[in-house]
């Protein structure tokens, strides 16, 4: 096997090796090779210390910039383009080692534990490439050690069943069973980022049942199990709750905020029930309640700020039967849920609908009052604080502090002016706020 190294990588492995130094490309770009695909990213591993590395990529061309989340690694810069610079290292502790079999036995998968140079040629000392041939998900070594190592590795492997099509042997999926109890959100970046690409996936549901079967779902969001087998005791849902959201969630495209919002949508159903003298069930509420757990649930597993305002602002709304759309209301509704995110909603509700054969809801009405939204939005009449024409430095001219005071004006202003787009000019602002009670 030849690889095809690119030139600045070539350069790189050629600097190592020209001051003695082992130097290997390993890992995702040999993967990807072997199944056909363009590697994203080029990492190297070497057993030149950190130090080291820093020192010899420093001038000539070169920068180096020393990881400041990852002791072992160093960033090396050359013609604007970066490339992970790593020492060989060994377990959980991650000590240095100078042997590269060591080094690639504690990679997380065999696929990944794959090294080469054009000296050696490929090192494969667990036979990652016949398990790429099988799409075969297997660790290196002793399964439940290399999982003790990372735990964030559980869900690195149902993401990649989920984006390669690969299965876990069985020796892995008995790690899992076992050290299930493991995984924590103390890393919240690491989880969340496995997370997000599960849930970008072709099919989410899949992945999430097999969470679900592992026990990692109940670890990471306890407050889905109410709704696995609940019965809304209603004529217009055919599924329980957990199943109609992994279908809705299915339906979606492949927006995060979307995904999230569709899982979490009905969520808050088991605590909002009531059965009215008919015996027909309704979950009064359920939409702000569902809001205000799924802004605790993504908040403990690290997901940003404004990824939780999205979403809790789509969860919110998913009920909203546009009893007026006129375009008072129209702007008002784009105002609350945001103008990038408007789409999002209509996205929602209509795979909400296609989410159960007895919803009732005619998909049309979403699309009419969609396509009313756009005509709306089309005048580029203000719907945000940035439409305003006036900004937080003007009103520090006015003599207001920075901080949650001027963002309140502007948020008085923006409702005067979404019922008034004649008042959106800088004087007649000012005289508003002059004027506030």
């Amino acid at each position: 096997m030849i690889v095809d190294i690119p030139k600045n990588v070539r350069l790189i492995l050629d600097r190592l090796n020209q001051q003695d130094y082992q130097a290997y490309v390993y890992g995702a770009c040999i993967r990807d090779l072997l199944l056909g695909k363009e590697p994203i990213n080029w990492d190297i591993t070497t057993d030149a210390l950190p130090p080291d590395i820093v020192t010899l990529f420093d001038g000539e061309g070169f920068n180096s910039i020393p990881e400041t989340h990852d002791y072992c690694s160093v960033l090396v810069v050359y013609q604007g383009q970066g490339y992970k610079v790593g020492t060989f290292q060994t377990g959980k502790d991650r000590r240095f080692t100078g042997d590269i079999k060591q080094a690639l036995l504690h990679n997380d998968f065999t696929m990944n534990a794959v090294a080469y140079n054009d000296r050696d040629g490929v090192i494969d000392p667990y036979n990652g490439i016949e398990d790429i041939h099988k799409k075969l998900l297997r660790c290196p070594g002793n399964a439940v050690e290399r999982i003790r190592e990372d735990s964030t590795r559980m869900l690195r492997a149902i993401r990649f069943e989920a984006q390669l099509g690969f299965e876990m042997d069985e020796a892995l999926l008995d790690a899992i069973a076992a050290l299930k109890d493991t995984l924590t959100v103390d890393n919240s970046e690491r989880v969340c980022n496995e997370l997000t690409q599960i849930f970008l996936s072709y099919k989410p549901s899949v992945s999430i049942r097999r969470m679900l079967r592992l026990g990692l779902l109940e670890r990471l969001i306890p407050e889905l199990m109410p709704a696995i087998g609940f019965d809304t005791k209603s004529s217009y849902h055919d599924l329980d709750v957990f199943e109609h959201s992994l279908v809705v969630m299915d339906y979606t495209k492949p927006s995060l905020s979307l995904r999230l919002a569709a899982l979490f949508h009905d969520i808050a159903k088991p605590n909002c029930l009531t059965i009215d003298e008919q015996g027909e069930g309704h979950c009064y509420g359920h939409a702000q309640s569902g809001a205000e757990m799924a802004k605790t649930i993504m908040a403990r597993l690290g997901f940003d700020h404004k990824t939780i305002a999205v979403v809790t602002s789509l969860i919110n709304e998913h009920m909203n039967n546009y009893e007026s759309t006129s375009d008072l209301s129209i702007k008002r509704l784009a105002r609350r849920v945001g103008v990038d995110n408007i789409d999002n909603l209509f996205e929602l509700q209509l795979a909400d609908i296609k989410g159960s054969d007895r919803s009732g809801k005619d998909p049309n009405r979403i699309r009419a009052v969609r396509n009313k939204c756009w005509e709306v939005m089309s005048r580029r009449e203000p719907l945000s604080t940035h439409d305003l024409d006036i900004n937080g430095y003007d009103l520090m001219g006015l003599g207001y502090p920075p901080g949650k005071e001027i963002g309140a004006a502007l948020e008085y202003l923006l409702d005067l002016v979404v019922d008034n787009p004649s008042l959106n000019k800088k004087d007649t602002l000012i005289e508003l706020l002059k004027n506030r009670k």
